[in-house]
């Protein structure tokens, strides 16, 4: 049977409890968007919709503005055997993700230090390789209808088994393409070739029908609306709750601690892991809640990890890094998980020793010195909530990937909630709000 994403919609568990409803809703529900997906590339036939910050209707799920996603779904036949040819993207991190259809939660990755180059060719992502050159990028990537091994996994394998899942769902994932590329790095999205049982091999449009490919859009785990103004307007709370003046910054470890934590005050114990929202494996978070009625400026200080430079087409992949990548978002509730504006490490303005200052707020609101040249750099909050859905909440989210062995500050390396500041030390940034004219007369700087 064909997979029906609207269908596939996961619940909340132990969380649902908590907050006194059964399941979390599908996309429609909640006000995001469901339907026919545009295809991101012409003759596509797989990758059927793509997630995207820019684009309303597809701005769910938490996406950070920097990168591009394209999700498949699909049923590999019996006794067949699907393979994925690509190319290595000019960008600076590309990966496959496969995912558990009813919980949201990624299953198992395959990332590119991690794909083996084809015969001949070169893998552009190693540290200190050279990025240059449209040839020698070709890769071929097994995608496997098992489960994870408990042992070792075989070569260039995306495992995409789930127990009691017939079906197979993916995201391809390019975060930050080169100046002058296309969404995809330049080198287009992995293309299917499935050998059916008996050697028959399929590939374009007869691969697509094989694999029963949906175009349907993924649904996302959301708070019902009712649900979610039920939480963040619990009796006795102020106006500014679950915002406080000095933001705490949580990690991200599952739905129902977080619920607990942020809401309830729940914050002990050694919580477990678990992401959620279509997340990538190499990425850890940490949030943050913040509310303009403490001001309408919120200043942010911290130190940025040292991170490649790819934008502008660097002839080779920096060795000698904290991580691969680090962004700062502004987000809406868990009832829209919708993206305001975000910003990521070769967007930050820094001084000399690494240390950047970030200012949020509104448009209407933004300081006159809150430019580059004055050593800021501007992140939008998201607008006003106006009674319609459009909540105006700030969730401050920030990203680490794939962080170095040796780099012992970011959000990966926290392991109870609370220590995130001891763990990550200058690499959390302190809060200050004020208005915009207090901010203004500091001047530039």
């Amino acid at each position: 049977m064909k997979l029906t994403f609207r269908r596939a919609v996961a619940t909340l568990g132990a969380a649902a409890t908590i907050l006194g409803t059964a399941a979390a809703m599908p996309a429609s529900a909640a006000g995001g968007p469901v339907g026919p997906a545009p295809r991101p590339s012409a003759g596509d036939c797989l990758w059927v919709h793509t997630f995207t910050a820019d684009d309303t209707d597809d701005n769910y799920a938490f996406p950070d503005s920097g990168a591009h996603y394209w999700a498949a779904a699909f049923t590999i036949p019996e006794g067949a055997r699907l393979d994925l040819a690509g190319r290595f993207a000019h960008a600076r991190y590309q990966s496959l993700n496969s995912y558990d259809i009813a919980t949201n939660a990624p299953v198992d990755a395959l990332n590119d230090v991690s794909t083996r180059p084809d015969p001949g060719a070169r893998n552009p992502y190693l540290p200190g390789a050279s990025r240059v050159g449209e040839t020698g990028r070709d890769y071929t990537v097994h995608v496997s209808p098992e489960q994870v091994p408990a042992g070792d996994r075989a070569d260039n394998t995306l495992y995409a088994g789930v127990p009691g899942q017939s079906s197979q769902l993916l995201l391809y994932r390019v975060y930050l393409p080169d100046r002058g590329r296309d969404l995809t790095g330049g080198t287009g999205i992995p293309k299917p070739r499935l050998t059916l049982a008996d050697g028959t091999v399929l590939t374009g449009a007869r691969a697509c029908a094989a694999l029963r490919a949906s175009t349907d859009k993924p649904a996302v785990a959301m708070f019902p609306m009712a649900t979610y103004l039920a939480l963040r307007n619990q009796p006795g709370k102020p106006a500014t709750f679950p915002a406080r003046q000095d933001p705490q910054w949580l990690s991200y470890y599952n739905l129902q601690f977080n619920v607990q934590c942020i809401y309830y005050g729940l914050c002990t114990g050694t919580p477990a892991r678990v992401n959620q929202q279509y997340a990538n494996i190499d990425n850890k978070y940490v949030s943050a809640q913040a509310s303009t009625g403490f001001g309408e400026v919120l200043t942010l200080r911290g130190k940025l990890p040292v991170t490649p430079r790819t934008l502008h087409r660097q002839p080779r992949m920096a060795a000698d890094v904290d991580m691969r990548y680090w962004s700062l978002c502004t987000n809406e509730s868990m009832a829209t998980t919708r993206v305001e504006d975000c910003v990521y490490d070769e967007d930050v303005v820094t001084d000399a020793d690494g240390w950047y200052t970030i200012v949020v707020t509104r448009a209407e609101d933004r300081p006159a010195n809150a430019v580059a040249r004055c050593g800021v750099t501007w992140l939008e909050a998201p607008v006003r909530g106006d009674g319609a859905g459009n909540l105006g909440d700030d969730l401050l989210l920030m990203r680490n990937m794939l962080p170095s062995a040796d780099f012992a500050h970011a959000v990966q390396n926290t392991r109870v909630p609370g220590d995130e500041k001891a763990v990550m030390g200058d690499y959390l940034p302190t809060s200050q709000y004020s208005t915009t004219a207090e901010f203004a007369a500091r001047g530039c700087r």
